[in-house]
């Protein structure tokens, strides 16, 4: 799980909201998820804004997604938390997740989540928008998920993170940049983890850039073969 930086809600959703107030004067709302739906303009704009900031990957999975392939997420969901009115359309509480709506279910990730976490239930859920939340989830080169807490581990078992599928796209990815025989050089290695990381620089600070799937498992990948070639060629070295 990479740690989204939330941006600045788009102009379309917050003109929405203003427009669907049932009484501006005393806080009074008029609005809900299904009545945004209805205005696809604004979902569309609410969509691209979520890839933007995200980097064109899911929020939980990693999978590289767009506007055909993502759906709208609540992180907080909709059925239990349905007594915080207007939560439902509060932009920090959206993120951009596989699969698309309406589409066949994930076996793993947004679907099998369902509506956990209840309230109550938030500090067992790892959200991708806390603080440390991608040192939490350790991978190792064969796209393999362990965790450093409970509540990591509880995120996994709910989003199915360690789904057989899932790891499998996880080492696959791992695999194009590494080497089936783990042969990159320490030189590439090195560059294509600086591209990386600088990626995620510019979509952190409010750039445009398409990260890699999977990238934050990839990092770990990369770090260790890194740390493996060092190793020996230290050892070469004093030879």
């Amino acid at each position: 799980m990479r740690r989204i930086e939330k941006r600045a809600e788009p102009q379309e959703l917050t003109q929405w909201r203003a427009a669907n107030q049932a009484d501006p004067g005393g806080g009074g709302i008029n609005y809900g998820y299904a009545l945004l739906r209805q205005s696809s303009a604004v979902v569309n704009r609410l969509v691209d804004s979520l890839l933007a900031e995200q980097g064109g990957l899911c929020a939980y999975t990693g999978r590289r997604i767009d506007r055909d392939s993502t759906h709208v997420e609540h992180l907080r969901p909709q059925t239990p938390w349905k007594a915080h009115r207007g939560l439902d359309v509060t932009y920090s509480n959206l993120v951009g997740c596989w699969p698309q709506p309406n589409g066949p279910r994930g076996q793993y990730g947004a679907h099998p989540k369902e509506d956990w976490p209840a309230p109550g239930q938030e500090a067992h859920f790892v959200s991708p928008l806390s603080n440390g939340c991608e040192a939490r989830f350790i991978f190792n080169q064969r796209g393999e998920i362990k965790t450093t807490d409970a509540a990591a581990a509880e995120t996994v078992r709910r989003l199915k993170l360690d789904h057989h599928l899932l790891t499998a796209l996880r080492r696959a990815e791992i695999d194009s940049v590494l080497g089936a025989t783990r042969n990159l050089p320490l030189k590439r290695a090195r560059s294509r983890l600086r591209s990386i990381e600088e990626a995620e620089a510019t979509v952190n600070t409010g750039g445009n850039a398409i990260l890699d799937p999977y990238c934050f498992a990839l990092k770990q990948a990369l770090q260790k073969h890194i740390r493996s070639l060092e190793i020996i060629g230290q050892t070469k070295a004093q030879q």
